[in-house]
């Protein structure tokens, strides 16, 4: 019966990425404004997400309006989840744009990439400031994913978006249950491949996510440190406490050693 769950599911996923590789065409001949890059990608992700058997549950409250979103990273469901909430666009590591299908379906939904070296990064905010004064972004400020029991350091360069456009942060904490068995089969981690994750998903059977919309922040009076340590504590408040702990112990010891 699992194999079968498996082969049927897994068919439902290829039909539904080949549908995603027409997005971009469909952006094209959209003469009339009728469908945005950004509800496309909406409408796709909530269907994925069903087709995973991944139930979204939504608590807090969304900011109105443009905005910065930043999120703590624990698999590449992370985006579909959000996605599915939010009509807006991601920025990823350059790689992602590389990979095959993927790279085409993040291209599709219209994600800007963070390039290696000082000098992607300037291009990068430039894009990015120019975006927000029509739409909002989203970024996982970690850089890396993890099980999702704690909250990395979060990386300041990329808040200073929001501080250059006085756009308001909201950070947005993820957490996923476990499948009835009680295995994890979110969490995208180390040597963990796509494919095996999302085989691992589909055998192990439903799953829910949860969103949780922490208070916004006003970049006013804040450098990007003191945002992206802001953000940090919020999203670790609602999911993560002893991340707080963790990065505050860090921070004493660097100091000492200093």
């Amino acid at each position: 019966m699992t194999y079968l769950r498996v082969g049927t599911k897994g068919l439902r996923v290829i039909s539904h990425l080949l549908v995603g590789l027409l997005l971009p065409i469909l952006v094209i001949i959209n003469g009339r404004g009728r469908w945005s890059r950004e509800n496309l990608a909406t409408w796709w992700h909530r269907v994925l997400l069903r087709i995973l058997d991944v139930k979204l549950i939504v608590r807090g409250t969304p900011l109105a309006g443009t905005k910065v979103m930043v999120c703590n990273h624990i698999s590449w469901l992370d985006i579909p989840v959000v996605a599915a909430c939010e009509a807006t666009r991601f920025v990823s590591k350059a790689e992602v744009g590389e990979w095959p299908v993927i790279g085409w379906l993040a291209d599709a939904c219209g994600t800007f990439y963070l390039r290696r070296g000082s000098g992607g990064t300037k291009q990068l905010i430039e894009a990015i400031d120019q975006h927000l004064g029509r739409d909002s972004i989203v970024f996982f400020p970690e850089g890396t994913t993890t099980d999702g029991s704690i909250v990395l350091k979060f990386q300041p360069r990329l808040f200073a978006t929001a501080i250059e456009t006085k756009r308001p942060v909201q950070p947005i904490a993820l957490r996923f249950s476990r499948a009835a068995d009680g295995t994890a089969t979110a969490p995208y981690i180390g040597d963990d491949v796509l494919l095996d994750n999302i085989i691992r998903l589909l055998k192990h059977g439903a799953i829910t996510a949860e969103i949780i919309y922490c208070a916004a922040i006003d970049p006013e009076g804040h450098d990007r440190a003191s945002l992206a340590h802001a953000a940090h504590t919020a999203i670790c408040s609602a999911i993560a406490p002893d991340s707080i702990r963790t990065l505050i112990a860090r921070e004493a010891r660097d100091s000492i050693a200093a």
